[in-house]
This record gives structure tokens, sequence and C-alpha cells, in this order.
């Protein structure tokens, strides 16, 4: 699944994981390198106006164990402590249509971001969430679209349907990306 995400191709991938699996095959794979920066990176700002290739920590990383987010106080500390983090994903939910592989949308940190993003902007693009298709109901489904404009996409009927669908969207990607010219 990972070297399915990294051939999609994303210039900015951020994980709430705090293991090094997804940044170890980037770092090993690509030829034009990424740089994994955490939550409390003072570099994150510059480095996301470049065209280097991001992996951005949001809740920290395992080689900094007294740095990683678990609870809402730490999650508290951290938004106080970092403001110009959240800004920064703010912004980044606002200017780019964002997919939601294998992250919970019941976690407060990316609610709270979704929801700031949603009353300031249209609904008109949504954001996107691979979801098991037996996991919410359609009332949670429809309060993620409209509290959090977050459009769900069901996999399924088990979590190994999700390979094959991700290999799909690839696919279509590529293709995709045939069609546009170079810039």
């Amino acid at each position: 699944m990972h070297q399915i995400i990294f051939d999609l191709d994303s210039r900015i991938v951020i994980t709430t994981n705090f293991d090094r699996i997804y940044e170890k095959l980037c770092l090993s794979a690509s030829t034009e390198g990424f740089k994994v920066l955490p939550y409390y990176s003072s570099s994150l700002g510059d480095e996301l106006r470049s065209d280097t290739r991001l992996i951005i920590k949001a809740h920290g990383t395992i080689d900094e164990v007294g740095k990683m987010v678990f609870t809402k106080s730490e999650y508290h500390n951290a938004a106080a402590s970092h403001a110009p983090f959240y800004t920064m994903v703010r912004a980044l939910l606002l200017t780019n249509t964002c997919i939601f592989i294998g992250c919970s949308l019941d976690d407060p940190d990316v609610l709270l971001l979704l929801e700031d993003v949603r009353i300031t902007a249209s609904t008109q693009r949504p954001h996107y969430a691979l979801i098991l298709e037996e996991n919410g109901d359609r009332y949670s489904r429809q309060d993620w679209l409209s509290s959090y404009n977050v459009k769900t996409l069901d996999y399924g009927p088990t979590h190994d349907a999700l390979m094959d669908d991700l290999s799909t969207l690839l696919d279509e990607v590529v293709e995709l990306r045939k069609t546009r010219p170079e810039t």
C-alpha cells in the first residue's frame, strides 16, 4: 500500500503516523528526495513554498517520543506552542483537494482543521476519505460531508479491497497525467 501511495506522486503527504515505514520507502525509492518534517519544524513554511517533496508528521515522530501528540491535552499544547503549523495545514486544506487514506475521521485534530476550512470555503470542491464500506452509517457520512466537506469513497467489503481500489486510482491518475501538457 505504501508503494501505491508513493506512486501517486503527491508532493506533500501529511501523516498522523509516528512510525517511519512510509518515509523509509520514500527516502530509498525517490530520485528527487524527500524532506521529513514534524509539526514543530521551524522550516515548514519555507519548505511548503519550495518544490521539495515533503512528508509532514502531524503528530510527531517516534524519533522524538516526548513531542508525540497522543491526547487532547497534548494536542492543545501543540496547537498553542506551534500555531503556525496549524495555520499552514488550514491553508493547504483551503487551497488543495486532499484524500484521506487510513486516517480516522474521528481524529479531533483533523476534524477541527476541517471544520475551520468548511466554515471558510465553499463546498463545491470536497475533500475525500477512503472508508471501509461497513464503517459509518449514512448519517455519519452525510455529517462528514456537511460539517467537514469530506466526501466518503467506499472500499470493501474487507480491508483487502483497499489495495485493488488504490491500484485502480493510481491507474486513473497515471492516465490523467498523460493527457496534461508538460509545464
